[in-house]
């Protein structure tokens, strides 16, 4: 009756919407393919909105987002209507439709490399086979998600990924890897101050608890999450999770024994998924009183329950729970004395549980088999069936759990007071560090701009006489470009100062060269040196701009990469690009949306371990290219720079570890030399070119290697004028 009432809704439903127009085509009934365009985000919205208060809605408005987006090519937004009409199917354990949808919804956003859609259709349908009891496939899916959400650095998803896979461990009796799985995604959603995932993490670690017979702190877990489902629901009118916490607490009073409360909060639970007929939940609720009236003695009772249970479940193609069902109504017929029929159920209880590799009830089912057969004067196979019972306990042994736990909570509270301590210590030093930064970056800087201004300031001078002595005006011209020449020699001896010296470079590094060639004598690139215990720390860098800003950029990134470094206990390359972008944001006062708020710099930063030859590497925008017999292991860069990028970044940069070898050739750039134009047909140089010619040159001695470069680029570059500064710096490992 409720599925005819719900397809007499989707016509009239459908009806409406054909309101705007009787032509067949889609682009026809709505004046543009713009307002196509916003008609299907209307109903995207509005199937979001109805999905956890009234899912039939949700899949009519669903159904309607495809099929424009379909008739209008409109892919992108076809991917995401078909995962939200998957989503609703699956709230309505329409399991079948939900995969069509899902499907549809990871084919999409794989040909149009969507990861992040991808990743969030993967989980979900883990979660549907998961509901439908089969749980390699759902592991398969997890897996598959995670590895996306690891690589997208997307906290959220990896959480949610996380407590999906911790609760399929669970069922296959992987205790230690479940409770971990669990642990790690409570600390991430704590992180991020996200209530509803904390409170689905601690409901998964109240199982793990129950399972190991540790009721009370199972208790505790349940209480904190019942806390926040309870404000979900006051708030957001979803039940669920309340419903959730109510049957897990029926479950844990029902294995300490008080059968009283188990069936009270077993009833509650009931209720309550009739109420929102929640067919599954109802099955579930069923199955778990015909279990409780078992224990109380009233087989009657218990069976009645556990057939309803059985039933439902075959009409839903649910396939959870049903081991343990075969197994209950098994013992049942045995006590009964129906030895065959309690042989039928227990087999294929047993059948179940070994093909879903649910360990818990294989356990459970080995010692109902073990009794069967002692009933029927077997001893064999009794003795069989107790041994398999016995070693299959003795491998769940699961109190590695309390140690995570425990551990977890010490950690926590460790670091939190570590923390504390730090920010405390650490506020006043870097208020004093900063002063002396800024004093010297500002007070160098304001001493430079004086005398550039005034050289300036003296060449107009100059100027204006020669405008007055007419016959002197060619001398005077050339004796003022020599003067501002001067003084921007004299900027870059200033700048040359800053950089690592020969002596330093060749205790260090040993074998090098710097192929540097500046568009406007000084420079916007720059490279930087340092050692810190066994580490080298390397970086080559390319500022905004050329000519004076940029070597004024250059000087500030130089001042703030010896501030970082020292006083660094130890050093971490993407830490230190992450504390470089937040202290040139600070300096130079950028904000996001604010016009000539974007000056920054790329930079590639490698550290070294001297007795390891481990290097880690992060770059903004800048790669390194390593070379070792003739291949080019490239190390890319995240896209994104020191300061105020396009758009706000909140992530962090990455941190990338490659194994050296000694005689390993290391290249850091900027991308001067690749953009240079040249050539018989005046293109650029290109990354393939650059490649094949650190090839070719990688095993020549470094000076060999620094003409060659400047021979190619000399040739290369012919008549056309040099567009940018260039930097390569190459070390022989």
């Amino acid at each position: 009756m409720k599925r005819r009432l719900f397809y007499i809704f989707l016509v009239i439903l459908t009806c409406s919407f054909s309101a705007f127009g009787n032509q067949k085509d889609t682009l026809i009934t709505f004046s543009s393919e713009t307002e196509a365009i916003q008609k299907i985000n209307e109903l995207i919205e509005l199937s979001e909105s109805n999905r956890n208060r009234n899912p039939e809605k949700s899949v009519v408005y669903g159904l309607y987002a495809i099929k424009i987006s379909k008739e209008i090519e409109n892919y992108e937004l076809q991917c995401l209507a078909e995962f939200l009409t998957g989503f609703a199917c699956y709230i309505q354990n329409d399991f079948e439709n939900a995969l069509i949808h899902l499907d549809n919804s990871l084919e999409l956003s794989r040909l149009y490399k969507n990861s992040e859609r991808e990743a969030l259709s993967l989980n979900r349908i883990g979660n549907t086979y998961q509901l439908m009891g089969e749980f390699g496939k759902a592991l398969n899916f997890y897996e598959e998600a995670m590895t996306i959400n690891r690589d997208l650095q997307n906290d959220q998803e990896i959480a949610r990924t996380l407590t999906n896979l911790g609760s399929v461990y669970r069922l296959y009796g992987n205790y230690e890897l479940a409770i971990n799985q669990h642990l790690e995604a409570l600390s991430i959603y704590e992180g991020l101050q996200n209530n509803e995932g904390i409170a689905w993490s601690a409901l998964n670690i109240a199982r793990l608890f129950k399972m190991m017979k540790n009721y009370q702190k199972s208790i505790n877990y349940v209480n904190q999450s019942l806390n926040i489902y309870q404000k979900i629901e006051e708030e957001q009118e979803i039940s669920t999770g309340v419903t959730l916490c109510y049957k897990e607490l029926g479950s844990i009073y029902y294995e300490m024994g008080d059968l009283d409360y188990a069936v009270e909060y077993s009833e509650r639970v009931l209720a309550r998924n009739k109420s929102t007929e929640n067919k599954l939940g109802i099955a579930n609720s069923l199955s778990t009183l015909g279990m409780i009236y078992f224990d109380a003695g009233n087989y009657k009772k218990s069976e009645g329950f556990l057939i309803q249970a059985k039933e439902l479940k075959d009409s839903l193609n649910d396939n959870t729970e049903i081991s343990s069902i075969l197994r209950y109504l098994g013992k049942i017929y045995l006590i009964e004395g129906k030895t065959i029929k309690a042989r039928e159920y227990l087999n294929n209880s047993l059948d179940f549980a070994q093909n879903q590799n649910l360990k818990e009830d294989i356990k459970e089912t080995y010692l109902a088999l073990s009794e069967l057969y002692k009933s029927r004067n077997n001893p064999y196979k009794a003795f069989y069936y107790y041994r398999q019972f016995t070693n299959l306990k003795d491998s769940l042994n699961n109190q590695k759990i309390n140690e995570l736990e425990l551990q977890y909570e010490f950690d926590k509270e460790q670091r939190r007071i570590k923390f504390e301590q730090q920010q405390k210590e650490a506020e006043q030093k870097a208020k004093l560090q900063k002063q002396k930064i800024f004093t010297w970056v500002f007070v160098s800087g304001f001493l430079f701009m004086i005398v550039l201004a005034y050289v300036i300031f003296k060449s107009y001078q100059r100027k204006k006489k020669t405008n007055i002595i007419l016959t002197k005006q060619h001398n005077q011209i050339a004796h003022q470009n020599t003067i501002i020449t001067d003084s921007i020699e004299y900027a870059r001896r200033i700048q040359s100062a800053l950089f690592p010296q020969e002596k330093f470079l060749k205790r260090v590094l040993a074998e090098y060269f710097i192929y540097m060639k500046p568009k406007n004598i000084v420079s916007g690139d720059f490279y930087w040196v340092s050692e810190k215990d066994d580490k080298i720390i390397i970086a080559v860098s390319d500022c905004t701009g050329h000519g004076v800003p940029g070597a004024f950029m250059s000087m500030l990134g130089i001042a703030f990469l010896n501030e970082i470094v020292n006083k660094s206990k130890t050093v971490q390359a993407n830490s230190v690009l992450d504390q470089l972008r937040k202290d040139i944001i600070d300096s130079l006062h950028q904000e996001y949306g604010v016009k000539g708020s974007k000056d920054g710099m790329d930079m590639a930063l490698c550290i070294i371990d001297r007795k390891t030859l481990k290097m880690q590497y992060a770059g903004a925008y800048n790669s390194v290219f390593v070379v070792r017999e003739k291949e080019v292991h490239e190390i890319k860069a995240d896209k994104m720079p020191i300061g105020i990028h396009a758009v706000k970044v909140d992530k962090g940069f990455a941190n990338q570890e490659f194994e050296l070898r000694k005689q390993d050739m290391l290249y850091l750039f900027s991308d001067g030399y690749v953009d240079q134009f040249g050539g018989e047909k005046g293109l650029k140089f290109k990354q393939k070119s650059f490649k094949d010619l650190l090839i070719n040159i990688s095993d020549k001695s470094m000076d060999n290697q620094k003409t060659e470069i400047e021979k190619t680029m000399k040739k290369w570059q012919g008549e056309h004028s040099q567009l940018d500064d260039m930097m390569i710096m190459g070390v022989r490992i």
